[in-house]
């Protein structure tokens, strides 16, 4: 197959228009150097990869396929420039993260010694559901996953590292308080303190009141965990967060602790990755920081096991 870079981009150019003039305004061509990229390609494929419809321009079979690949071998050449920038400017590594949020609560020790010991490496750290997680590593979209709970890892590598668990936080002497472990919809019952509309947290608890047919009775939205518990603790309401985020102000007794009778409360923190021998070097180091300073956090385990492949 012999063709460049520039005739997969004109191609896109011409799917996203669905027009070869359309697509070779966008790649600043004319229409006939468009479609001499586009037949050099189609050539080198073997194959068409448009049909010409009363619609426009649509992709066949073939060229769904194409497109999906053209899309992720630009992607790759993309990131290509951007490490080989980082290079330039003085930074030999850059880690894409997603995490959710139990996993980003934990994270702030192992990721500050990793960035200390590593000075010229760089961390893109940015939250999602776990199940956002496992398909952005599936995807390339990034290097490393940090996800809790029961969810389908389809087939990668997965290292537990730590455990926590969700639960209800109360003001003191409230109702809900009076119970040891509730069912999630007799928790929905009452006012909500949220972390952020678009938090993952948030996000999870909104979708399993869906699957009971409840709206959250959301008060306030707090940018952060600490502003949520001090809303708590003033009777604003009552908050669904990680214990080991609350377990100082539980102690102290400024908030009190109702467990929630759900399986999925229940969250073992995991790594996730396509495989350790994927990994870079100063990517195995960021996966050792995450394992080693959470060292004996797992009831169960000694040491984290892998599973996986």
């Amino acid at each position: 197959m012999r063709y460049e870079l520039t005739d997969l981009k004109v191609f896109l150019a011409i799917a996203a228009a669905r027009s070869l003039s359309g697509g070779a305004a966008d790649m600043h061509l004319t229409a006939p150097s468009a479609s001499y990229r586009l037949k050099n390609l189609e050539q080198a494929l073997g194959t068409a990869l448009f049909e010409r419809t009363s619609k426009g321009m649509q992709l066949t079979p073939a060229g769904l396929t194409v497109r999906r690949y053209a899309e992720a071998i630009l992607g790759n050449v993309e990131r290509l420039g951007a490490e080989m920038q980082r290079h330039t400017d003085g930074v030999v590594g850059h880690i894409r993260v997603f995490a959710n949020s139990s996993t980003l609560n934990g994270l702030a020790p192992a990721l500050s010694r990793f960035l200390a010991a590593y000075p010229n490496v760089n961390v893109e750290l940015e939250e999602h559901l776990s199940a956002t997680v496992v398909k952005a590593v599936q995807d390339d979209a990034a290097d490393i996953g940090l996800a809790a709970g029961d969810i389908d890892f389809g087939g990668l590598t997965v290292i537990p590292y730590a455990h926590d668990e969700l639960v209800f936080v109360t003001p003191p002497g409230h109702p809900l308080a009076e119970y040891p472990i509730v069912p999630l919809d007799m928790a929905l019952a009452h006012d909500l303190v949220g972390i952020g509309k678009k938090s993952s947290n948030f996000v999870f608890l909104e979708a399993m009141a869906h699957k009971l047919g409840v709206a959250p009775r959301v008060r306030v939205h707090a940018p952060s965990f600490a502003d949520v518990l001090a809303c708590v603790k003033e009777g604003v309401g009552i908050s669904l967060v990680p214990h080991s985020i609350a377990a100082a102000f539980i102690q102290s007794g400024q908030v009190q602790k109702v467990r929630v009778d759900e399986p999925w409360a229940q969250r073992q923190q995991c790594i996730v990755l396509k495989s350790p021998q994927s990994l870079l070097p100063h990517e195995q180091a960021f996966v050792g920081y995450v394992v080693k300073t959470n060292a004996g956090a797992l009831a169960d385990a000694a040491a984290p096991a892998i599973r996986g492949s």
